[in-house]
């Protein structure tokens, strides 16, 4: 991928290649969550998202910041976003009149000119966006795969608590039961406490079925009193165990989680389909991923210069692992970056 004007990044120096499991590591405001941010916008960033209550992930992004001016560097001019997707060519652009455009091997998708979105036809379809939809499992529609494809958790409380109103809706929450995510998901918590749950249910609040032991019957803790932590954890991993996205894309990784959880949630990720890209600040997720060993691994360091260029290291595992045993701590090494 490669980033031009686009939040406070002006420039890439060099494209940034991600892996099947990327870390992105970099002190505050060195472009880890812009990253995150331009990579939710593919591979169509008007299409409506389950998970965001049918808004698209532009207007989201606008939403989370202070509208579609600030997805642009200095607040004006055009932002342009370019992502090689299945050896395919996508790029993004967003101006700073509202208008935004994505283009595939330079043909026009669609153009907004802030009243209505127009769709142009072509007399073959765009290979980039049919490959991707092709790819993804499942038989419906192509809005709900692209849809669908990625899940961006952004560093948010008021994010959470949609997500959490979200899952409770009849539609979604007939696809978590389908899936039985609900199950799935609560025994993630069972590995890292002592209580023993059984099952998430919905009503009359989002709550684990608490099993005890001998005659007693179980009781119903509602996921809120079960810690920040754990609750950011079981209402991100139901979305994900329903939707089964293709790119999940999670930024301040750790959360409110104890190291104990951290170590579940990587693991639990790692097995799973899904290309994976997280921000983190915490060494506790990195000594996580190296127990866990993911499977094509990179670790990559983040800097802005002075006049906000993005420069760029990158670590394998095993490199990775050779600088955490010589007490080198990758976090710190950022400083070293444009030397």
């Amino acid at each position: 991928m490669q980033i031009k004007e686009f939040r406070g990044i002006r420039e890439c120096k060099s494209p940034l290649s991600l892996s099947k499991f990327t870390v992105l590591l970099g002190r505050n405001n060195s472009g880890k969550s812009a990253v995150l941010e331009a990579l939710s916008l593919f591979p169509d960033p008007k299409i409506s998202k389950l998970y965001l209550n049918q808004a698209s992930s532009l207007e989201f992004l606008a939403s989370l910041h202070s509208g579609y001016s600030s997805l642009i560097y200095g607040y004006s001019g055009i932002a342009e976003l370019v992502c090689m997707l299945k050896s395919e060519e996508l790029k993004i652009t967003i101006e700073d009149n509202n208008r935004f455009s994505l283009l595939a091997k330079d043909k026009v998708v669609f153009h907004d000119r802030g009243q209505r979105c127009e769709k142009r036809e072509f007399t073959e379809p765009n290979q980039a966006l049919s490959r991707i939809s092709n790819s993804i499992d499942g038989n419906r529609d192509i809005n709900w795969k692209l849809g669908n494809s990625t899940f961006f958790i952004p560093n948010d409380t008021s994010f959470m608590d949609r997500l959490q109103a979200g899952i409770k809706e009849d539609y979604v929450w007939n696809i978590v039961t389908k899936n039985g995510a609900n199950s799935k998901v609560i025994k993630l918590v069972n590995k890292c406490v002592d209580d023993k749950y059984s099952e998430v249910l919905r009503a009359p609040a989002l709550s684990a079925r608490k099993e005890r032991g001998g005659e007693k019957l179980p009781f119903y803790v509602n996921i809120k009193d079960l810690g920040e932590g754990i609750q950011k954890v079981v209402i991100a991993a139901l979305w994900l165990e329903a939707l089964n996205p293709q790119l999940i894309l999670w930024d301040d990784f750790e959360g409110s989680a104890h190291l104990s959880l951290i170590n579940v949630l990587v693991d639990w990720i790692a097995k799973k389909p899904w290309q994976v890209i997280l921000s983190t600040h915490s060494f506790d997720v990195l000594n996580s991923i190296l127990n866990v060993g993911p499977d094509d691994t990179t670790v990559i360091q983040l800097k802005k210069t002075d006049d906000d260029a993005l420069v760029q290291n990158s670590l394998t595992l095993q490199e990775l692992e050779d600088m955490v045993d010589s007490s080198q701590d990758p976090r710190k090494m950022v400083d070293l970056l444009d030397l």
